[in-house]
């Protein structure tokens, strides 16, 4: 017999709060903390190049935990399946 898999990509053995995918939700989270997804787009294709997931007391905290997280490529900051916000690229100076 293989190794049991949870959640279809890693052996069970392997599985922690890092690499576990959730679907954020006011219900799931740290005494009442809501889940977000913060994307980081591709500047050049829009595509999804990573993300992150944190918790945050309300949208305005979330809001403002990705501004610190900004790289200067466009985002987006989603809670469950509502997004909150976009941000698009900062223009890039060639000096």
């Amino acid at each position: 017999m293989g190794q049991r898999l949870t959640y279809g990509l890693y052996p069970a053995s392997i599985v922690t709060a890092a690499n576990r995918c959730y679907r954020a939700n006011r219900h799931a989270g740290v005494a009442g903390m809501a889940g977000y997804r913060l994307y980081f787009m591709s500047r050049y294709s829009g595509h999804i190049e990573h993300r992150r997931e944190f918790f945050a007391d309300d949208d305005d905290a979330a809001i403002s935990i990705a501004v610190g997280w900004s790289t200067g490529q466009p985002m987006e900051l989603w809670e469950g399946d509502h997004k909150l916000k976009r941000w698009e690229a900062e223009v890039i100076d060639p000096d």
